[in-house]
């Protein structure tokens, strides 16, 4: 057990982060500290009669996301299912409730809740506490508000012209809608207690004259927030945004203790970057001038024009293995490509599974007769003249297949259960089948590393559990938005879905069918993500830079231009690419991160993998004490956060804080050079002497820049094996800003030595 004493003053202010700055010692009193686990588990218990999963709750769809923002994980529970023990809840932070339909039992409900909420778990409702909240169930119920310091007076408030705000916290209200004018419904709650913080306050009409509601309030024990002042659903747009602050709201109802958040969207000091292509329309033949006449195909001009153009800029590409197979429809010219691309050192072997299911669910209890009856039913729409050619042609290379049969057994749109039905279904040929046929194209050692589901995106539990046993990361769904079509973060999923007990990863960004109308126009609408990419970058970094397309891109002229406008863009930001299998394993290692702080300045970080940045909020006036800190390469800031990148090399990493206003603290060498961003990833700093080693990888040049003693000079070099490939001096300026770059390649891992001169 790790103990420390710090001065009081300070330490409380770290702990509680409760002010602005940091201030030095002024007092000889000291306490002791016990190190304890930051606790991130939420349990969050919904009504499966009425949103039948975890991933279609409001929570999942709504709250998971600022949830995992704050660095916390949601684990879900049914409550028609048999609740837990409440003594076993120790590991839990909080519980979370969002009700609004009647329960099948809510007195048993809150009964258990009671139990649950006694040992100080916090309790944080949105909406009702247990619908239908009846009088007779309502001296339970207030002994539940009881710990938030609320009381529910039995009243509900109809008409609400009467009543007007009288309190109003903008940090926690109006986040991305103000209130309306004319107030909706609320049930009269009041404040009681001494340590309730009232956001949202109405003073309205009671049995009594006049009372003061508490519509959203928090306090140690939890929060509170009436049903209509969360999320406002505008019918006519068909739209959701947030009243309430969920960011604000959540922070301070599951207590607002400062602890370095495991960051999913960072590496490095920068964003991180990662492309992915599904592998659809692969075989389409292009429109696009100078390739029409060649007869190319689509994935032939991606090849060309989108990845051979950008060997800096990694990419993931999902073959559909179906499509290279001939006795299910595909066509031989499809491996061609396929070896080409796999062939690069910049792309990474992925799979679109084997057939290319649509509809998921279909498949978890499969029936062939019911596919098969499918198949006999289904009207194919009509085909243009140009459909016509290209299946025409794609029919030639499949002699022993009679056009009418390939026709019949090959679905063009998502109306049958997948793409090739000639054959059953297969659950390991889906997974791990597809992934041996991708690596069957690429060059000898390289491997398949991660699947990207199709269709629906809804894998059931037993393909990602296949996955997961082979060590294949898996990654698709959520499709992110944030614009002017879909104003709101409630358009932005949260990490991950949970399913059956397994974790199925959801990419950064959405794909461009849902900017083209599922490909039927306007072809430039993928232009469009550049608003999602400025709106998840700030004022908070929600999601990494994600450029994520199909192969059918390739096609249209328009749409290409697109994907090459991003391309571009990436390759001037401040960004960290990386590959699509490298961001779903840091996503997965989310979830198994643990944080113990170990005394009150200090926390370990452990069981991270491949997450190697934890973050600060609120952080101006802190700065990370790298003296006292172990397994820490350095900092940087965004949007007044700290972001702190670790040493994949160093397990158990400590980070120590201290005020930025303090003069940096001596290392024992007296020579600290700290990291502040790299496009490369390091990993196993060892110092030599007044410098340092250091291995690194990436993709494109090693731009970098570090802190250290404004004037020192270093000759940098970059080494692999015994053969030096880049040498050269570097000088710090006047602010200690250490900036160059290592102009060679880093795909395979090389090391960084950086000798100082003086």
């Amino acid at each position: 057990m790790f103990q420390s004493w710090r001065p009081l003053v300070l330490g409380i202010a770290l702990w509680l982060a409760a002010v602005a700055s940091l201030v030095p010692p002024v007092a000889a009193l000291e306490i002791e500290f016990s190190g304890r686990i930051v606790k991130r588990d939420i349990l969050a218990l919904y009504d499966g009669r009425r949103e039948r999963v975890p991933s279609e709750t409001r929570i999942h769809k709504f709250a998971e996301l600022p949830l995992n923002y704050l660095g916390y994980r949601v684990v879900y529970h049914d409550v028609n299912s048999t609740l837990p023990d409440p003594s076993s809840l120790d590991r839990y932070r909080g519980v979370l409730t969002w009700l609004i339909e009647p329960l099948r039992r809510p007195d048993t409900f809150v009964d258990w809740l009671d139990q649950a909420t006694a040992r100080g778990l916090k309790l944080v409702i949105l909406g009702e506490v247990a619908p239908p909240e009846s009088g007779v169930l309502l001296p339970k119920i207030n002994r539940l508000l009881g710990r938030i310091g609320l009381e529910h007076t039995g009243e509900y408030i109809d008409l609400t012209w009467q009543a007007f705000v009288a309190e109003q916290n903008p940090d926690f209200v109006g986040f991305e809608r103000p209130l309306d004018k004319v107030l909706p419904g609320f049930p009269l709650v009041l404040a009681k207690g001494s340590e309730v913080q009232q956001h949202l306050v109405v003073d309205a009409p009671a049995a009594g004259g006049r009372a003061k509601a508490a519509l959203i309030a928090t306090s140690p024990g939890g929060g509170y927030a009436s049903l209509s002042y969360t999320i406002f659903y505008e019918p006519n747009t068909d739209r959701v945004r947030w009243t309430l602050n969920p960011f604000a709201f959540f922070k301070a109802a599951f207590g607002a203790e400062r602890f370095p958040v495991p960051d999913t969207t960072t590496l490095s000091g920068r964003r991180i970057y990662f492309s992915h292509i599904d592998g659809d329309g692969w075989n389409n033949l292009t429109e696009i001038e100078g390739h029409r006449d060649a007869q190319r195909l689509s994935a032939e001009v991606i090849s060309r024009e989108a990845i051979q153009p950008y060997p800096d800029l990694p990419v993931s590409v999902g073959l559909i293995a179906g499509d290279t197979d001939i006795e299910l429809g595909g066509n031989p010219a499809a491996r061609t490509i396929a070896r080409t691309l796999f062939g690069m050192p910049q792309v990474e072997v992925a799979s679109h599974t084997y057939t290319h299911p649509y509809d998921w669910q279909f498949f978890q209890f499969y029936d062939r007769q019911a596919e098969l009856a499918k198949v006999e039913q289904y009207q194919p729409p009509d085909i243009s003249m140009r459909e016509r050619f290209t299946r025409t042609i794609t029919t030639m290379a499949r002699k022993e297949l009679p056009a009418d049969r390939f026709d019949k057994y090959v679905a063009t749109t998502d109306d049958l259960p997948r793409t090739y039905l000639r054959k059953p279904f297969d659950l390991d040929l889906e997974m791990l089948g597809s992934l041996a046929v991708a690596e069957s194209l690429a060059p000898a050692g390289k491997r398949a590393k991660i699947m990207l589901w199709s269709g629906d995106t809804t894998p059931f539990p037993e393909a990602i559990q296949k996955l997961r046993k082979a060590g294949i990361q898996n990654l698709n769904g959520g499709d992110s938005r944030l614009d002017r079509e879909y104003p709101s973060i409630t358009y932005v999923p949260p990490i991950s879905r949970l399913t059956g007990g397994e974790r199925q990863i959801y990419s950064g960004n959405s794909n461009e069918n849902t900017y083209t109308n599922d490909w039927t126009g306007p072809y430039y609408g993928y232009f469009m993500l550049e608003h999602t990419l400025t709106n998840t970058e700030r004022p908070r970094r929600l999601k990494p830079f994600n450029l994520y397309y199909h192969m059918y891109s390739g096609e249209k002229t328009s749409a290409l231009a697109s994907v090459k406008h991003f391309l571009d863009i990436a390759r001037k930001s401040a960004v960290v690419p990386t590959t699509a299998s490298h961001y779903a394993r840091i996503a997965d290692d989310f979830f198994v991160t643990e944080i113990e702080q170990v005394d009150l300045f200090s926390w370990a970080v452990t069981g991270r993998g491949a997450l190697q940045t934890v973050r600060f909020d609120a952080a101006e006036q802190l700065a990370v004490d790298f003296g006292r800190s172990t397994g820490v390469f350095g900092a940087n800031r965004h949007e007044g956060a700290l972001l702190v990148t670790l040493d994949p090399a160093v397990e158990r990493a400590i980070v120590t804080l201290r005020s930025r206003a303090d003069a940096e603290p001596p290392s024992p060498s007296g020579t600290a050079t700290t990291l502040v961003e790299s496009r490369w990833m390091l990993s196993r700093q060892i110092a030599e002497g007044c410098g340092f080693r250091t291995d690194a990888q990436g993709f494109g040049p090693g731009e970098m820049i570090w802190q250290t003693k404004a004037g020192r000079s270093f000759t940098v070099a970059a080494e692999r094996g015994t053969q030096i490939l880049h040498e050269g001096p570097v000088v710090a300026d006047a602010n200690g800003r250490l900036q160059f770059t290592i102009p060679v390649e880093a795909i395979e891992p090389l090391t960084i030595r950086m000798r100082c001169n003086d």
